[in-house]
């Protein structure tokens, strides 16, 4: 048990099975996404429940800071998590840890690190650590004092790549879209764009496991360890019904060039649950041989145009981008995403 002035709390594992639990990870979910993205999603118990299931390609451990006000009661207000490669990255874990933005400065992001991620890393007896942490867009991501990086020193890890988070407030302005189309076709030339709708077409499945693995290949991820899954036609309709059982749609354009192969991809995810006010834009590349061509520009307005069409009540996108990737940079630049804050990769081999 840990105290504060005004409250305990306490790390216990997640309890799926309790709705009380789901629930109250609801709440804390939402309260994280609106203090770093302004915006967030609404889920089911169950749509919850399902994002939470172990797949053929990794598996889980969950914990909970909660915490019990000198008024009585209980609360979730921090979350921490430790994932396990199954198929590729052996070797490696990737923890995580959250804490309410009303609640920190408490030593809560401690107690999950000491009381639940060290001992489980331990018994992983895997030598490979990665996580990942904010901070401000202005801030020094080799600064001792960032809360990252005091809890990078406890698990042993240091800052290995820095990433940029940034939104998009919508809707767009009128005519954003028309002129950045405009300006992608101008070097389009026999090119195109297709979109398809949360559902990868059978006959296309191994070409876009190709596009997938490709992004992951040429991620500019400075100094993190990282072995690219191979995505089969059986991975990728998994990563569909799992998407699918939580309540998310994808959005999905692809590039086909003159000889009909796949040149490109993007995709943007959003829950189909009302009041959801955030999408995520996961991916966007080009493959090496067709860059020039204003194909990453045209995937995008073809993304954020059907998303205003299929999601008007979405307010927000959020993406993210190494910073020694200007090429996409420039693109979201052009739409008119802003930055929101840093995100520090850290990796190390520790000796826990």
């Amino acid at each position: 048990m840990w105290s504060t002035a005004i409250m305990h709390f306490s790390i216990r594992p997640l309890d799926v099975a309790s709705d009380l639990d789901i629930a109250q990870s609801i709440v804390l979910d939402a309260a994280l996404d609106e203090a770093a993205h302004g915006g967030s999603e609404v889920s089911t118990l169950e749509q919850y429940r399902a994002s939470l299931a172990d797949s053929p390609y990794w598996r889980v451990q969950r914990w909970v800071a909660v915490a019990e006000p000198m008024d009585g009661g209980e609360m979730i207000v921090g979350r921490a998590a430790m994932f396990l490669p199954q198929s590729e990255n052996l070797e490696t874990v990737s923890v995580g840890a959250s804490v309410h933005p009303a609640h920190r400065g408490r030593g809560i992001a401690t107690a999950l690190v000491q009381e639940a991620l060290v001992p489980a890393i331990r018994e992983s007896e895997r030598g490979l650590v990665e996580a990942y942490g904010e901070i401000a867009a202005d801030g020094d991501p080799d600064d001792p004092a960032e809360p990252v990086n005091r809890l990078a020193r406890r698990l042993g890890i240091t800052r290995k790549n820095v990433a940029v988070c940034r939104t998009l407030a919508l809707p767009l302005p009128d005519g954003l879209l028309d002129h950045l189309q405009s300006e992608a076709e101008a070097e389009l030339g026999e090119y195109r764009v297709q979109l398809w709708d949360d559902e990868i077409p059978e006959e296309h499945l191994s070409a876009y496991g190709v596009l997938m693995r490709q992004l992951e290949l040429d991620e500019p991820d400075e100094e993190v360890e990282h072995e690219a899954p191979e995505y089969t036609p059986e991975r990728l309709r998994i990563s569909e019904q799992r998407r699918r059982a939580a309540g998310t749609r994808a959005l999905i354009a692809v590039a086909i060039a003159p000889d009909g192969s796949f040149a490109g991809n993007s995709e943007v995810h959003v829950r189909r649950t009302a009041g959801t006010t955030i999408g995520w834009q996961e991916n966007t590349l080009v493959m090496p041989e067709h860059r020039g061509h204003r194909l990453g520009l045209a995937l995008k307005v073809a993304t954020h145009r059907l998303l205003r069409e299929q999601a008007p009540d979405v307010r927000v996108l959020a993406t993210w981008n190494s910073h020694v990737n200007p090429w996409m940079i420039a693109i979201n630049e052009k739409l008119g995403y802003e930055i929101a804050y840093r995100e520090l990769a850290l990796q190390g081999r520790p000796q826990l």
